[in-house]
C-alpha cells in the first residue's frame, strides 16, 4: 500500500501524457483533411496545444524543473483546447476523451494534483540536467511526430492531386484517411518507371537511407543503375522488405508487400503500402505520387498513438528520401 501511494504522482503523470498522445486519434480518424487545412489552420492549433500541453503537464508532474512551474496552466489550456477540438470534430465515439478532459480541467482549476505525494527531487545537477534534456527531447519528438503530422502527411501534394482518382483507390475511398506525398521529376514517366519497378530488398533497395536500414539488421544496399533482370514485375509478385529469416522470423517469414495492380509506365500498387503513380505533365515532366491509406473512422486511441509515435514520422523521412532519390536518378538518366 505504501508503494502504491508513493507512486501515485508518477502514475498520474503517465496518465496525463498518455491522454495527450491519444489525441493522435483525431487526425487518424480523418478529422484534419488536407484541403480543410488550406483554408482553416485552427484544427492544428487546437490539436497541437492539447498534445503538447498534456505532455508538458505530465513532465511537470514528474517534478522536472522548470516544467513544474507550468504544470497547472498547461493542464488547464490543454483540457480547454481538447474539449473545443472534440466538440468541433463532432465524433460522439470519443465521449470518454471529453470526460477525461473535464476531470483534468477540474483538477487544474482546483489544484487537486498538489495533494499527491511530492515528486522525487534530483539530488545531483547532472541527474537534473539529464532529466531536462530527456524532457525537451521527448517534447521535440512529440511535436515532430504528432503535431506536425497533419502538415507532412501531404508533403509535395496539391489539393487537385488529392482529388484525383488513382490506381489502387478503394470504391469507398476517403481522402481524409490517406497520406499522399508527391514530387516533380524533370523527366518523362518512361525515364522514371525503370527505377520504380526495381524496388525491393532483393533488388535495387529502396533508394532511401540504406545505412539506417542496415543499422536495424535489414540487408539493403541501394543500387544506382538500371538492371535489365529487374525490369519485370507482375501482379502477385512479392516486393521484399527484408531478407528471409529477419529477426529469426518473429515478425513473419516473408516480410514485404504484394503487387495488387500493375500498369507498366504508370502505376504499381503495393498491398499495405499504397499506390506508386507516375502522372505525365503537359511540359514533358512527371508527377511522382505515392498515396497510402491510414487509419479508419473507428480507430482506437491507443492504436492511433502507437502508430503516430513509432511509425508515421519514420515513414515520412524514409519515403521522402526515396522519392527525391528516384527523382535524381531519373533526371540523371534522362539527361
Amino acid at each position: 500500500m505504501r508503494f502504491v501511494k508513493s507512486h501515485m504522482r508518477q502514475a498520474f503523470a503517465l496518465f496525463v501524457i498518455a491522454h495527450g498522445l491519444a489525441h493522435a486519434v483525431m487526425p487518424m480518424r480523418g478529422w484534419m483533411r488536407p484541403e480543410m487545412l488550406a483554408r482553416d489552420f485552427m484544427p492544428v492549433i487546437l490539436y497541437g496545444t492539447a498534445v503538447l500541453g498534456f505532455c508538458a503537464a505530465g513532465i511537470g508532474l514528474f517534478g522536472v524543473r522548470p516544467f513544474t512551474t507550468v504544470t497547472r496552466p498547461s493542464l488547464l489550456f490543454a483540457s480547454i483546447y481538447s474539449l473545443i477540438a472534440l466538440w468541433t470534430m463532432g465524433d460522439g465515439g470519443l465521449w470518454w476523451g471529453a470526460t477525461t478532459d473535464v476531470v483534468l480541467l477540474l483538477t487544474a482549476l482546483t489544484g487537486a494534483y498538489q495533494y499527491l505525494p511530492p515528486p522525487h527531487e534530483s539530488r545531483t545537477r547532472i541527474r537534473h540536467l539529464l532529466g531536462v534534456i530527456a524532457a525537451v527531447a521527448f517534447l521535440a519528438y512529440a511535436a515532430s511526430a504528432a503535431v506536425l503530422w497533419p502538415l507532412h502527411r501531404a508533403w509535395g501534394s496539391t489539393p487537385a492531386e488529392h482529388a484525383l482518382a488513382l490506381p489502387g483507390d478503394a470504391p469507398d475511398r476517403n481522402p481524409a484517411l490517406e497520406i499522399q506525398h508527391a514530387v516533380t521529376v524533370n523527366a518523362p514517366p518512361e525515364a522514371v518507371w525503370p527505377w520504380l519497378v526495381q524496388l525491393g530488398q532483393d533488388r535495387a533497395g529502396f533508394y532511401s537511407y540504406d545505412w539506417l536500414e542496415r543499422a536495424f539488421g535489414v540487408d539493403v544496399h541501394n543500387v544506382r543503375e538500371i538492371r535489365p533482370e529487374w525490369q519485370q514485375r507482375q501482379v502477385g509478385d512479392r516486393v521484399r522488405a527484408t531478407q528471409e529469416g529477419y529477426l529469426g522470423g518473429v515478425l513473419g517469414k516473408d516480410l514485404g508487400w504484394t503487387v495488387k495492380d500493375l500498369q507498366p509506365g504508370r502505376a504499381m500498387v503495393l498491398q499495405h503500402w499504397g499506390a506508386f503513380v507516375l502522372v505525365p505533365t503537359e511540359d514533358g515532366k512527371t508527377r511522382f505520387i505515392i498515396r497510402t491509406t491510414i487509419g479508419h473512422e473507428r480507430m482506437p486511441a491507443w492504436a492511433a498513438a502507437m502508430d503516430m509515435m513509432t511509425f508515421e514520422l519514420a515513414h515520412f523521412i524514409m519515403e521522402r528520401r526515396m522519392m527525391l532519390q528516384v527523382k535524381s536518378l531519373a533526371e540523371g538518366g534522362a539527361a
